[in-house]
C-alpha cells in the first residue's frame, strides 16, 4: 500500500470556519445598521409629531391673537390708549377643543398667559403668550411674543419623547 502524506489535512474545516465567520460578521453588521435605521426612523416620526403640534398651536394662537382685532374680542387681553393692560379671559378654540384662557401672570411690563393644547395621538403643545406694553422704550408699540413647545407624547417616561420649540414675535 502506498501511503500518501498530505499537508492539506484539515484545510476544508479551516476554510469552512473562516467562511462562516465572515458571513456571520457581515450579517451582524447589517443587523446593527438595520436596527440603527429603525431607531432613527422612529425618532424622525416622533420629531414630526412634536413639530406639527408646535406649528399647529402657533398658528391657532396667532389666529386668535390677530383675527379679531376689529371686533374687540381679545382672548389674550389688549392695551388701551394709555397702554394700560385690559385682561379679557375669553375662550379660544384649537384642535376641536375649547380652551379657557386664565388671567395672565403680570411681571412689570409683561403679561404672560400659559396654557396647553392637546392634539390627537397623544401629542400636545405648551403655549406661552407674552404681551409687553412697550413703556420701557418711549414710542414703542405694545408687542406680542408667542413661545410654543410641541411634544410628541405626554408620557414623561418615554425615552423617545421629542420636544420641538417655536418662537414668534
Amino acid at each position: 500500500m502506498i501511503s500518501k502524506s498530505s499537508n492539506s489535512t484539515g484545510f476544508a474545516i479551516l476554510y469552512a470556519v473562516l467562511m462562516v465567520s465572515i458571513v456571520l460578521t457581515i450579517s451582524l453588521t447589517l443587523l446593527d445598521i438595520s436596527y440603527k435605521q429603525l431607531i432613527l426612523s422612529s425618532i424622525n416620526k416622533e420629531s414630526k409629531l412634536a413639530y406639527y403640534a408646535a406649528v399647529s398651536a402657533l398658528n391657532c394662537v396667532t389666529y386668535w391673537d390677530k383675527a379679531f382685532n376689529n371686533s374687540n374680542y381679545y382672548p389674550f387681553g389688549s392695551f388701551d390708549s394709555n397702554l394700560s393692560f385690559i385682561s379679557a379671559n375669553k375662550p379660544i378654540r384649537c384642535a376641536d377643543t375649547t380652551i379657557l384662557i386664565s388671567p395672565p401672570v403680570s411681571s412689570g411690563p409683561e403679561h404672560i398667559f400659559t396654557f396647553t393644547i392637546e392634539f390627537d395621538g397623544d401629542s400636545y403643545a405648551e403655549v406661552k403668550v407674552i404681551k409687553t406694553d412697550g413703556v420701557l422704550v418711549v414710542g414703542t408699540p405694545p408687542t406680542t411674543r408667542i413661545k410654543v413647545d410641541g411634544y410628541s407624547t405626554s408620557d414623561l417616561n418615554n425615552p423617545r419623547r421629542v420636544q420641538r420649540s417655536l418662537d414668534s414675535s
